[in-house]
């Protein structure tokens, strides 16, 4: 087995990497069982409709059908509970296109489709709500009988109005930011059986327990007798957050009395999936004379869709992250999230930071530049240490936080350092800019939720350790990295450990892979879990557990389970403690700086970017490797955000609804990314490592457009910041300056 050696800080690569690779890993929408049946859904076509009947006749006559499954077959017909949740079948009323109407089960796709076509749906239409401003109108239709606020976040330090007037340069920032598709490389889809009462259901999940308990409840059975193996995942970034497709596995499969496979294809998944919440704000940020952040007031309006999923909790992320990792003197929030006819939204990477990151950012460049100071020197003299207290809530935060040491990392890059050379050289008509942005991320659910995560493990008589934790992996390797700490921990090599991820019959539950929590939470629970065998092997005298393996297992003391809660603050600030799950402060945060060179053509619009700079603190990098992929990622992601991706809705209905007409960033729009992992160490995280992969999506657009503003003088505030918006700016800035000569 080889002497331990230590294997935290060591880039290493996925135990699956080679099958995915070659083509030949296994996903869940791979599975296939012996007299497996086919399922296809019937969705809606209208965004908003009256259910008066439905005619299953056709489709019921069809050979090869097996099973039609309607919401009256179902035995508690919602997926939450409360009635905004959301039905497991659309019976009564129709709230979005997409809606599922009915499920099929045939002896092939084709012909399940076809059936699920077949099946005749009298509606009666019903007014559409086509937008959040129209969600707020005093006349607007109810789609709930309490209205349409899905959530409200509302929170002010002190006067703030006052402070405003009282700084000496208020800027002002209005933007709109897009939803967004996920577009993970697997779509939704997996195979559940029944045998003896009980469902086994392979699928896609990054919540296996929540997924569980929805399963429990709809079909009103035990949660004992549902199993959920989640995984491997082909990507998720938020969308396999609350899927609601093993519910329908479990159902159809159930009503079929044969196991069904089932699998959206990538226009059902752009139609009927989550999204990430749409955004307009509005930002205030005042600021004195020598640069000190006076005030910061932001209003925002989310669009959520008909369901609530996650759309308090998003409002709840955006509000404290709407200072970003800055001192503020008084701040102030007032959000809400409405209820629409528009595609639902839900978890996307970053959980609503991206939105307020954007107008903050871009105030804080627009104030340097009216100041004369550098944006670096600005961000500096107002960003967060650690042990300081939040600018909004005003709790103490971690003293882990790297703020400073990152944005240096990123600052002193070269190619901000070299950024006036390399303007110069730029060819007409192409322009050349450089933009810098910060960011931070709460990891874990925040305070007073209860947030945990567990692991259990066992030494069995060959001396190895076998280690079930979560929360899963949905493609970043998680269990790698749960198997370094272990490593590690007991001062052993990762060859003696073996690491099992994402099956609730065997893995204790542990939340969500969200929240940027998984190493964070599921590293420590690991840690906490391998302590425990640790202290054992003390009472022994033992330096080695495989010494003792034999003698523990005799001994009944060869299994461990433990428990990690993460953290609450400690001094909450101005929350009253009362309260802490509605604001949900966090303690440790993830932060990044990124700097973004581009060209701009100022003919056409056009955007090329040459290169982005990523600087990430996460604390204790466990596999440096895995976090540069998940950085590189992220940039990837927020440059389709700044300027491409735009999920566009039309009076409730899908404009977009395929990668035919929804752009993505491909390998040809990737540029260079460098990434410089900061140095530091988490005191509360598993060998002082904390999540990194949502934060590093954040500043990438508010990066992209200062690096546009410097180039050619106009700052965005609209994403995605295509060639025709960023054209019909160019054009206005010339009218402007012509009116003013």
């Amino acid at each position: 087995m080889g002497e331990p050696t230590a294997s935290v800080g060591r880039s290493v690569p996925s135990d699956q990497a080679r099958a995915i690779v070659a083509g030949e890993l296994e996903y869940v929408t791979d599975r296939r069982l012996a007299g497996m049946l086919h399922g296809a859904v019937l969705r809606s076509t209208v965004p908003h409709a009256r259910i008066l009947g439905i005619d299953t006749t056709a489709a019921r006559r069809m050979a090869g059908v097996q099973a039609v499954v309607l919401g009256t077959d179902v035995p508690f017909n919602q997926l939450g509970p409360n009635e905004a949740d959301g039905p497991v079948l659309a019976d009564a009323t129709i709230r979005q296109v997409g809606d599922p109407i009915a499920l099929v089960a045939a002896v092939d796709e084709g012909t399940a489709r076809r059936a699920a076509a077949a099946i005749v749906v009298d509606l009666e239409p019903l007014p559409v709500v086509a937008d959040a401003h129209a969600a707020l109108a005093a006349d607007a239709p109810k789609l709930y009988p309490a209205g349409n606020v899905a959530g409200r976040i509302a929170f002010a330090s002190g006067d703030v109005e006052a402070a405003l007037a009282a700084s000496d340069l208020v800027v002002e920032r209005r933007v709109s930011t897009p939803a967004q598709e996920h577009v993970a490389i697997e779509t939704p889809g997996g195979v559940a059986v029944w045998e003896n009462e009980r469902v086994t259901i392979w699928c896609g999940s990054q919540n296996p327990g929540l997924h569980r308990r929805k399963v429990a409840r709809a079909l009103a059975i035990d949660l004992e007798d549902v199993r959920l193996i989640a995984g491997p995942v082909g990507g998720a970034f938020g969308a396999r957050n609350d899927d609601p497709m093993p519910v329908l596995l479990a159902l159809l499969a159930r009503i079929a009395d044969k196991p069904v496979t089932m699998r959206m294809s990538r226009e059902e998944t752009m139609i009927a999936g989550p999204k990430r919440h749409p955004f307009e704000t509005v930002a205030r940020l005042g600021v004195s004379a020598d640069g000190r952040f006076t005030a910061a007031d932001m209003t925002a309006l989310a669009d959520t869709g008909p369901y609530l999923t996650s759309g308090p909790n998003v409002l709840k992320t955006s509000a404290e992250m709407s200072v970003g990792p800055y001192r503020m003197a008084l701040a102030r929030y007032d959000g809400r999230v409405m209820h629409t006819n528009n595609a639902n939204a839900g978890a996307f990477r970053g959980y609503g930071v991206p939105q307020v990151a954007f107008p903050l950012e871009t105030a804080i460049d627009e104030a340097a530049e009216a100041l004369g100071l550098d944006p670096v020197e600005l961000r500096m003299r107002n960003l967060l240490r650690g042990g300081d207290r939040h600018g909004l809530y005003g709790h103490v935060v971690t003293s882990g936080l790297r703020a400073v040491e990152t944005l240096r990392a990123a600052a002193g890059d070269a190619w901000w350092v070299e950024r006036a050379a390399w303007q110069r050289q730029g060819v007409a008509p192409w322009r050349r800019g450089t933009g810098i942005a910060m960011a931070v991320k709460g990891v874990g659910l925040g305070s007073g939720r209860g947030d945990a995560a567990r692991a259990r493990l066992l030494v069995s008589l060959d001396g190895r350790v076998r280690i079930w934790a979560g929360p899963n992996h949905t493609g970043q390797a998680i269990d790698v990295t749960y198997r370094q700490i272990a490593a590690d921990a007991l001062n052993t090599s990762p060859e003696a450990i073996e690491v099992i991820v994402g099956d609730t019959q065997l893995v204790p539950e542990s939340g969500a892979t969200a929240a940027s929590r998984s190493t964070y939470a599921g590293g420590a629970a690991v840690e906490a879990v391998c302590g425990q065998l640790l202290r054992v092997m003390r009472e022994y005298g033992a330096s080695d557990f495989r010494s003792i393996a034999a003698r523990l297992v005799a001994e009944g003391r060869a299994e461990f389970e433990a428990t990690f809660t993460l953290p609450d603050v400690a001094d909450p600030g101005m929350i009253d403690p009362e309260q802490l799950g509605t604001y949900a402060p966090h303690l440790v945060y993830g932060t990044s700086a990124q700097v973004v060179r581009l060209e701009v053509n100022e003919l056409t619009g056009e955007v090329r970017v040459a290169g982005v700079v990523c600087a990430v603190d996460c604390g204790t990098a466990i596999n440096p490797g895995a976090v540069i992929g998940q950085a590189e990622g992220g940039v990837v992601q927020g440059l389709g955000f700044a300027l491409m991706e735009d999920y566009r809705m039309a009076d409730g209905r899908p404009v977009t609804r395929s990668l035919e007409n929804y752009l993505i960033p491909t390998i040809r729009d990737v540029p260079e990314i460098r990434t410089h992992l900061v140095s530091g160490s988490e005191p509360s995280g598993p060998m002082g490592a904390k999540g990194m992969s949502e934060v590093v999506i954040v500043p990438t657009g508010p990066a992209v457009a200062a690096a546009i503003a410097d180039a050619v003088g106009v700052r965005p505030d609209r994403l995605p910041i295509t060639p025709e918006r960023l054209l019909t700016d160019l054009r206005e800035r010339r009218r402007a300056s012509r009116r003013a000569s």
